[in-house]
């Protein structure tokens, strides 16, 4: 079997037909089509080896559903096969170690973008998420609640407030936020979640809180920072945290440092500052669409030299003397 990866539009199609296949519904009509779209690429049919490969890890891997989750065409459950198994597929030419070390949220999340892209979603409701650089998101609505998780990045987040009967809800790692408006912005933290309401307030309840307790309203034009245990006292929303939105990256006095992580954000590989170098201080807007010109533009404001071991390796020194 080849090693080329399998595109992962393809490990998506093989997984919908696997698991459709595997149905004690489906008829002679679906084996039929199934058959003529393996027949179709030679990656389909590829994808559809590794399909039967991994159909017992699948089934594990989502909580032991089995053949029960198959047989729902719309549980949670069988939703969680889906994406466990495309997430196998696409992954499987990367070989064993590759499985072990892949993000497995990330990779198996509803809609996700690449780093240094940006993506607009629409929603079953007609609102929209526009995704920033290395998201992603699962979307789940149903009859009474809309519901999305962030699993990683960020996304700024507008709804009809005509469809304010069903609750819109998102979770993240550390809060579940209610949203009471039409539009706000969150992000996702190793150890915090951000928001921001821009129309409209937002109720935003720590995991970790008992009952009511730790329950926050977030007025429309405020911010915070929310640990699983409790939210961080609001404050007037900050200049520049939309200018991602016109792919701008601002900073006001910025340490290095932090300059650096949030550029390493929307440049594929490895971006380091040297600690000798963390604390000078950078202000100005960058345009994200060439990161290279930014680095540019580092050393020329800032006494650094910037080193590129490759095009994806590249670190920030003190600039050497003459």
């Amino acid at each position: 079997m080849s090693n080329t990866p399998i595109d992962r539009r393809i490990a998506r199609e093989a997984a919908v037909w696997f698991v459709r296949l595997q149905n004690s519904s489906a008829c002679a009509a679906d084996h039929a089509a199934g058959a003529e779209w393996r027949a179709q690429h030679a990656d389909h049919e590829r994808a559809w080896q590794l399909a039967e490969r991994f159909s017992d890890r699948t089934q594990q891997l989502a909580g032991g559903a089995g053949r029960a989750a198959l047989e729902r065409p719309r549980s949670l459950e069988r939703r969680q096969v889906l994406k466990t198994l495309a997430l196998l597929i696409a992954a499987a030419p990367l070989g064993f170690a590759a499985h072990q070390g892949l993000p497995w949220r990330e990779w198996q999340a509803d809609e996700r973008t690449a780093t240094g892209e940006q993506r607009t979603l629409y929603l079953p409701d007609g609102g929209q998420i526009r995704l920033n650089t290395g998201s992603a998101v699962d979307i789940a609505y149903d009859d009474n609640v809309r519901r999305l998780r962030l699993i990683a990045g960020e996304m700024l987040v507008e709804v009809p407030r005509e469809h304010a009967r069903r609750p819109f809800i998102v979770d993240t790692a550390q809060a579940q936020v209610t949203l009471l408006g039409s539009r706000f912005l969150v992000r996702q933290y190793p150890q915090r979640t951000y928001l921001a309401a821009l129309q409209g307030a937002v109720e935003v309840r720590p995991r970790l809180s008992r009952g009511d307790e730790g329950l926050v309203r977030l007025a429309p034009g405020r911010q915070t920072h929310v640990s699983a245990q409790a939210a961080q006292p609001s404050m007037a929303l900050a200049q520049g945290r939309l200018d991602w939105l016109n792919n701008v990256l601002r900073a006001e006095k910025m340490r290095l440092d932090d300059f650096v992580s949030e550029l390493d954000r929307y440049r594929p590989g490895l971006l380091r500052c040297d600690p000798a170098v963390a604390g000078l201080l950078i202000s100005g807007a960058f345009q994200l669409r060439d990161t290279d010109q930014i680095l540019r533009a580092l050393s020329q404001a800032l006494p650094v030299d910037v080193h590129y071991r490759s095009p994806y390796w590249v670190t920030i020194t003190a600039r050497a003397k003459a």
